[in-house]
């Protein structure tokens, strides 16, 4: 029931980067999205030797810079990593334990395009301001998503993890407006 926990991919540079070989492929990674529920056949990696628990769901926020007519402005993804995410136990309460981690993800994903919202929309301009920004708000999240494996006992306490499960969807429905819009193609 312990979760990896990947939060960065954080580029510093606000040019846009040359194509650089992917270790992981599109299809390894599933982007958070509210109508897709994760499921067993989504953990395919294999525990280490220094794995503890019966699940580890391998999630991160990955925030990449570019500009638009000087504007620095982000693309912000909650990730989930199907290679890295791994599984011993297979109970749907542990399922939904680990599915509460990557709405976390999203969660902060959320909060970190508020901010980069805010921070435009008071003419920041210095990628560093950003960046430290950004920063921050992942250390609160890995703290925040420590404090929820602690609190649940790994999902363990069941209610507990009902009210972590209604802290986070209470939290993601207040920050509804700073979801990843969807695009749709030849609409």
């Amino acid at each position: 029931m312990i979760k990896v926990l990947i939060l960065t991919c954080l580029w510093l540079l606000a040019t846009p980067a040359k194509p650089q070989p992917a270790a992981d492929t599109d299809r390894d990674l599933l982007s958070w999205n509210e109508f897709y529920k994760l499921q067993w056949h989504d953990f395919q990696g294999t525990p280490d030797e220094d794995s503890r628990g019966d699940a580890g769901a391998a999630v991160r926020i990955k925030a990449t810079p570019f500009l638009v007519k000087k504007e620095i402005k982000y693309d912000v993804h909650a990730l989930f990593d199907r290679k890295k995410s791994w599984a011993r136990d297979k109970s749907p309460s542990l399922l939904a334990h680990e599915q509460l981690h990557f709405d976390i993800a999203e969660l902060y994903a959320r909060k970190i395009r508020k901010k980069i919202s805010e921070l435009s929309s008071q003419g920041v301009d210095d990628i560093k301001i950003y960046n430290n920004a950004i920063h921050a708000l992942l250390l609160e999240s890995n703290a925040f998503d420590e404090r929820y494996d602690l609190e649940t006992l790994h999902g363990a306490l069941s209610k507990k993890q009902a009210a972590w499960d209604q802290r986070v969807g209470e939290a993601l429905a207040k920050l509804q407006r700073y979801k990843k819009p969807r695009r749709v193609i030849g609409g």
